[in-house]
């Protein structure tokens, strides 16, 4: 604006230099040439007050795209870690609940040779302390580190209660990290394996919104739709219509 209005000022100036130039006495052909001279001056600041014009609805418009796209990451980053606090308040609330199993199959008690097999490793920490140390790393977002822990959790306590919901946070941090294909895997994988998992309605809601954000729009809204015809009355049933509603 103050562009605009210095090239207006420089207009003003100009036409009243003309008046005090058309005053002097001054034979016709002088003055024919200080008209042409303003008329040119004019049409250039007319051009120039033009291109500023343009200028600035170009950059506000610039501005206002980076403002939008800042807003919308901001919003995504905060529902992403909004859901990660709630659901690790369910789970801590209900962790204290559920037992520890880790029995494991006997292994042979003899090899060829009649040479006696050693016993099976007993891990040092019950299941449920195992699986609080590696959850402990998500709280501190440390997830590269939380990711190896459940991992390793999974592979060491395969028997464990714990294991869905060591493999459900596995796909909540792949997605955090924006991993989405290791994070759609992730959350596959529980959906066929344990269709009664208690978390099963998060899960296909997850599932849903990274499948709808990586182009497979036919499976991401089958899913979605899975959970509002499960459980049409559920807080997971209102955030798949939510994102059912942006691509319709």
């Amino acid at each position: 604006m103050r562009l605009l209005q210095t090239a207006g000022a420089a207009v003003v100036m100009t036409a009243a230099s003309f008046v005090s130039y058309a005053q002097e006495p001054v034979n016709g052909e002088s003055l024919r040439q200080a008209q042409g001279e303003l008329l040119l001056q004019i049409e250039q600041l007319r051009q120039e007050t033009q291109a500023l014009r343009g200028l600035m609805e170009e950059l506000s418009y610039q501005l206002g795209q980076m403002s939008s796209d800042q807003k919308t990451r901001y919003l995504d980053l905060d529902q992403r870690l909004g859901e990660l606090v709630r659901i690790q308040k369910e789970a801590v609330a209900a962790g204290p609940a559920q037992g520890s199993t880790t029995a494991s199959d006997p292994s042979p008690g003899a090899t060829a040779g009649n040479v006696v097999a050693s016993p099976p490793v007993t891990p040092e920490v019950s299941d449920q302390d195992a699986y609080n140390a590696a959850f402990q790393l998500i709280r501190e977002r440390q997830f590269e580190e939380a990711l190896a822990a459940m991992e390793s959790f999974i592979e060491t306590y395969p028997n464990s209660d714990l294991v869905l919901d060591a493999r459900f946070w596995r796909g909540q941090v792949f997605d955090v990290l924006g991993r989405d294909e290791e994070a759609i895997e992730a959350f596959k994988s529980i959906t066929l394996a344990a269709p009664e998992y208690r978390r099963i309605l998060q899960v296909k809601v997850k599932l849903g919104k990274l499948l709808l954000k990586n182009q497979d729009v036919m499976n991401g809204r089958k899913i979605l739709q899975e959970v509002i015809t499960q459980a049409p009355e559920s807080v997971e049933a209102g955030l798949a219509s939510r994102e059912l509603e942006k691509i319709n």
